[in-house]
C-alpha cells in the first residue's frame, strides 16, 4: 500500500502536472450508535485535476447513508473542498480584499482567519490573522527573527504569544497571503492545522531542561503533532506552489500513521487518519511531566503524562480525555469541562493509543450541531467506560490502570534557570503574550545578537534558551531596562536616604521596570477590535482591571505579593481559559462580564458562574468584599480560589449584597517597610505626584535600587 507521506507527495504533484489520479471515496460517518470497526473499499472514480488557478472541485464524496444524516453548513463546505482547497484556492485570485464564506472556512485549516477592524465605521477594513503552529513552543532563531521581519513589514508591528505556545500574527492583506505563508514555511515554519477542525499545536512544558522526562516529553509532544498533520499536500500546495518542504519524520510516527490493523484508517486516501471531512470540531492535545501543569493540563481534548520508574527513565504515560473550555451564554447543555482519567499505556504505545482516540471522536463527535461537537460532550453523553471501551477497539488492547502521580503545580518559569547542559535559560513575562516597541526591539537585538532560540509557554511569555554564563550580565541589562525581568525581594526595610539615591538614579537613568504580582499569572485573549467573537475587552481592559485590584487590594489591606490568578476574554468561547481561574472575567454584553470564581493556583479544579451582567464601573462593589472578607476569613495560606469554594457561594453573595464598604480605620504607616512616620509621610507626599500610594512608590524605587545593585554585581 502507498504510504500516507508519499501518496501526499504524488498527489501535490499530480496537482501541477495537471494529470488524471483515482481515489477512493469516503463511505460516509457510521452512525453515532455504530462500533463496527470495518473500512470497506469502495469503487474508485476518475477526477480531474485541474491546472492551477482553474477550478478544482471535491474529489472524493461521502455515499449518503440509508437515513440522511443532518450535518452542518461546515461539513459540507469540507465535503466540496478537494481536501481543504475549494474554494480558497479561486478566492485568493480575486482583486477582493476578502474572500467567501466558504474559503472562509476552508482557510483556518491553513491557519488563518479572516478579520476586519470592528472600531472603524463605514466599508469594512479586511485583514488577515495567521497563527503558528509550534509544538512544545520552540521556536528557532531564523523563524522568530522571521515572524519580528514580518510583523513590521505585512502586520500591525506586533507580535502575539498565544496561550498554545504560538504565535499570532495581525493585519495581514489578503494580497501579501503568499508572501508572509511561504516566508514562514521557508524560515522553518509553519502554519498548517493551527486553526480549523483538526489537531491544533500540541502543548509541552517550555522549560529547555536537559532532564529524560521533560526531553522525552518534549519529544512525544513533536511526533504527535507529526502523526496528525494533514498528508493530503493542500498546504504546500497553496502557498509554495506544492513544494513540500518538510523534515524527515521518525520512522515510529510514519508506521502508526499507516497502521491499520484495526481499521483506523481510510484506505488508499491523501488523509489516511482525517479523510474528506476531518475532525468534527478543533482537537487539543497537552504533554507533560508530574507535577508540572504550565500546560493547564486537564483543559484539553486528551492530556498525556510521562510516568517515570525511580531512576526516572520514562516508562510510559497515564492519559486524561474530555477537557474543553469553550461554551455559549444562556445555554446550560454547553459548558467547560476537565478531563478525566482513561488509563495507562507503555511508551511503545503512545501513538497508537492517541490515534484511536481521535478516530473514536471523529467517528463518533457530532456533525450537526458546532456547538456539541467537540470530544467532551461525546463523553459526557456516553461516559467514560463506553468511550474507553470504544477507544480500545481502535487501539486493539485494553488501557491498564493510571498509576499514581504528585500534586500539579503551576510553573511559569520566570527568571535565570539552569539548563543542566551547562546553559542557561531566561523566561520573560509579556503582558497578555503581545511583543510591541521597546519590548519587541529589544528582544530582536539579543535574540539576533547571541544566535538564541527561544520557546513560547502557555501562560503567553517567551523563554530565552541556550544563554551562556558569560552572556547572563549583558543580556540582564539589557532586558532589565527594556522592562523584561521580574526581581524578587527579600523581606525588609529601607532608609528614607536610600529612597531619595534610587529617586536621584531615577531621574537622571533609565531603570528598570517591575511587574506587579497580579499581573504575573493574568492571562487575556485578543478579542476586540479584531476578533469577530468579542463582545466586550479583554486584552485592552485587563491593565486597567489589574490595576483597580491592586487598588482594592490596597483598600482592604492585602499584601503586596499575595496572588490571584486572574483571565479575562471577550466572549465565552474561552481562548484565555478564564473558566479554569480564580478570578474570572467572561464577556458577556459591551462593558459587561460574566464573573467566575473557584479555580485553584494549580489549575487543577473548574471554576464555577458567581455573577452575570456585571459592567466594569461596578467592579470595586463586586470585588472589595471579596478580598476583604478573603483578607479577615482566609486560613493560613488559603488561596482565594480554595478560599470562595470553601466558604460557598450564598455566604459570598451575602456578603457583596451587605457590603457598605471598606470600616475607615486611623491612617498608619508601615513599619516593617518605613523607620519613622516622618519618612513615610515625606514618601506618601512623593507617591501623590504619580497618582500611587506611599507603599507602591517605595517598593518601586526599592527594586529599582535591587537591580541596580544586583546589575553592578553581575556573574
Amino acid at each position: 500500500m502507498t504510504t500516507a507521506t508519499s501518496y501526499g507527495a504524488a498527489h501535490s504533484a499530480v496537482l501541477k502536472e495537471g494529470k488524471k489520479i483515482q481515489i477512493g471515496s469516503y463511505d460516509g460517518l457510521r452512525s453515532r450508535n455504530s462500533v463496527g470497526l470495518s473500512r470497506k473499499h469502495v469503487n474508485l472514480f476518475s477526477v480531474s485535476i485541474a491546472r492551477p488557478n482553474a477550478l478544482i472541485r471535491a474529489v472524493s464524496t461521502p455515499v449518503k447513508p440509508e437515513t440522511e444524516t443532518k450535518r452542518s453548513k461546515v461539513e459540507i463546505i469540507k465535503e466540496h473542498s478537494n481536501f481543504i482547497r475549494y474554494p480558497l484556492n479561486e478566492e485568493l485570485l480575486t482583486d477582493a480584499p476578502n474572500i467567501n464564506e466558504s474559503a472562509t472556512q476552508i482557510i483556518k485549516f491553513h491557519g488563518s482567519y479572516q478579520q476586519y477592524n470592528r472600531d472603524e465605521r463605514g466599508a469594512r477594513s479586511y485583514s488577515f490573522m495567521l497563527r503558528t503552529k509550534n509544538p512544545c513552543g520552540k521556536v528557532p532563531n531564523k523563524l522568530y527573527l522571521t515572524m519580528d521581519d514580518l510583523a513590521d513589514q505585512f502586520g500591525i508591528g506586533t507580535l502575539r504569544l498565544t496561550t498554545r505556545q504560538t504565535f499570532q500574527l495581525h493585519g495581514v492583506l489578503k494580497k501579501n497571503l503568499k508572501t508572509v505563508m511561504s516566508s514562514i514555511i521557508h524560515s522553518m515554519g509553519s502554519t498548517l492545522g493551527a486553526c480549523g477542525d483538526l489537531n491544533r499545536n500540541v502543548l509541552a512544558p517550555a522549560a529547555p531542561f536537559a532532564r529524560k522526562d521533560y526531553q522525552f516529553a518534549q519529544q512525544t509532544a513533536d511526533n504527535i503533532a507529526a502523526l496528525l498533520t494533514p498528508q493530503s499536500g493542500f498546504y504546500y500546495d497553496m502557498w509554495v506552489d506544492g513544494e513540500k518542504i518538510m523534515s524527515a519524520e521518525p520512522p515510529e510516527v510514519v508506521k502508526a500513521r499507516n497502521d491499520n490493523s484495526h481499521g483506523t484508517n481510510f484506505p488508499d486516501s491523501p488523509e489516511p487518519i482525517y479523510g474528506t471531512q476531518f475532525l468534527p470540531r478543533k482537537f487539543k492535545i497537552a504533554v507533560t511531566v508530574p507535577t508540572d501543569n504550565s500546560v493547564d493540563l486537564l483543559t484539553n481534548d486528551v492530556g498525556v503524562v510521562v510516568v517515570t520508574d525511580a531512576d526516572g527513565e520514562p516508562q510510559g504515560f497515564n492519559l486524561y480525555v474530555g477537557g474543553g473550555m469553550g461554551r455559549t451564554h444562556r445555554l446550560e447543555t454547553t459548558f467547560p469541562r476537565l478531563a478525566e482519567p482513561l488509563g495507562y499505556v507503555p511508551k511503545e504505545d503512545i501513538l497508537y493509543a492517541v490515534k484511536a482516540i481521535v478516530v473514536t471522536q471523529r467517528e463518533n463527535g457530532r456533525r450537526d450541531d458546532r456547538k456539541y461537537s467537540r470530544m467532551k460532550y461525546l463523553i459526557s453523553s456516553w461516559g467514560i467506560e463506553k468511550f474507553r471501551s470504544v477507544v480500545e477497539q481502535y487501539y486493539g488492547k485494553k488501557f491498564e490502570p493510571s498509576r499514581e502521580l504528585p500534586e500539579w503545580e503551576f510553573k511559569s518559569y520566570l527568571g535565570w534557570h539552569e539548563q543542566g547542559d551547562g546553559g542557561l535559560f531566561c523566561g520573560l513575562h509579556v503582558d497578555s503574550g503581545r511583543i510591541g516597541g521597546e519590548m519587541k526591539a529589544t528582544l530582536r537585538e539579543i535574540i539576533e545578537k547571541y544566535n538564541l532560540d527561544v520557546r513560547l509557554t502557555p501562560n503567553q511569555n517567551i523563554i530565552l534558551c541556550g544563554i551562556r554564563k558569560a552572556w547572563k550580565r549583558p543580556i540582564t541589562t539589557a532586558l532589565a531596562q527594556a522592562g523584561l525581568l521580574v526581581f524578587v525581594l527579600l523581606a525588609g526595610f529601607v532608609s528614607f536616604f536610600s529612597i531619595v539615591l534610587v529617586l536621584i538614579n531615577i531621574a537622571h537613568a533609565q531603570q528598570p521596570k517591575y511587574v506587579d504580582p497580579l499581573n504575573l499569572n493574568a492571562m487575556a485573549c485578543p478579542a476586540l477590535p479584531l476578533c469577530p467573537l468579542a463582545i466586550t475587552e479583554a486584552e485592552r481592559g485587563i491593565p486597567d482591571i489589574l490595576k483597580r485590584i491592586r487598588a482594592v487590594f490596597e483598600k482592604v489591606g492585602l499584601k503586596y505579593n499575595e496572588s490571584v490568578v486572574i483571565r479575562a476574554t471577550g466572549c465565552p468561547n474561552g481562548c484565555a481559559r478564564p473558566y479554569m481561574a480564580e478570578l474570572g472575567f467572561v464577556g458577556d454584553g459591551p462593558n459587561s462580564y460574566q464573573l467566575w470564581l473557584g479555580g485553584t493556583p494549580n489549575q487543577t479544579s473548574l471554576a464555577r458562574t458567581f455573577m452575570n451582567k456585571v459592567k466594569i464601573h461596578d467592579l470595586e462593589k463586586v470585588l472589595e468584599p471579596l478580598f476583604y472578607n478573603w483578607k479577615r476569613k482566609g486560613q493560613s495560606k488559603e488561596s482565594f480560589g480554595d478560599f470562595t469554594n470553601r466558604v460557598g457561594f450564598e455566604t459570598l453573595q451575602e456578603w457583596v449584597e451587605k457590603w457598605d464598604g471598606v470600616v475607615a480605620t486611623r491612617s498608619t504607616y508601615n513599619l516593617r517597610l518605613f523607620t519613622d512616620k516622618d519618612t513615610y509621610e515625606k514618601m506618601d507626599e512623593l507617591a501623590k505626584l504619580q497618582n500611587k500610594t506611599a507603599h507602591q512608590l517605595a517598593m518601586e524605587v526599592i527594586r529599582n535600587y535591587a537591580s541596580a545593585q544586583q546589575n553592578g554585581k553581575g556573574e
